[in-house]
């Protein structure tokens, strides 16, 4: 019986095989996580922006111009528009904001508020 030591070319790629499957599905999972952080980033982006808008929109004085506001744009927020729109209710004297928000144009948030004609 002869003494052979090292691995044969079998083992070797098995061995390189099981590596490579492990490196397609890291390289997956992490792929998944940079796509899931950067949608992250941009929902608490856009929700930031949306919120803030609401909050002006609602502690203005006087009543809001009614219909749908044009898409505008906020130099903080890149890459985000946003737009008012000022509706009647079916109870009287009331308004409902809407404050929609896109990020490369396609719809990112929305964030409704109601105020009470003076």
């Amino acid at each position: 019986m002869s003494n052979k030591n090292g691995f044969t070319l079998l083992e070797i790629v098995i061995s390189l095989a099981v590596i490579s499957i492990s490196m397609v599905v890291l390289i997956g999972a992490l792929n998944r996580a940079i796509t899931s952080a950067h949608d992250n980033n941009v929902l608490t982006d856009a929700v930031m922006l949306g919120s803030e808008k609401m909050v002006v929109a609602t502690a203005s004085p006087g009543v809001p111009e009614m219909g749908n506001g044009d898409w505008q744009t906020d130099d903080r927020f890149a890459g985000f528009r946003y737009r008012r729109v000022v509706e009647e209710t079916v109870w009287p004297n009331v308004l409902r904001i809407t404050i929609n928000v896109d990020h490369n144009q396609k719809n990112a948030f929305s964030v409704q508020g109601y105020i009470v004609k003076p």
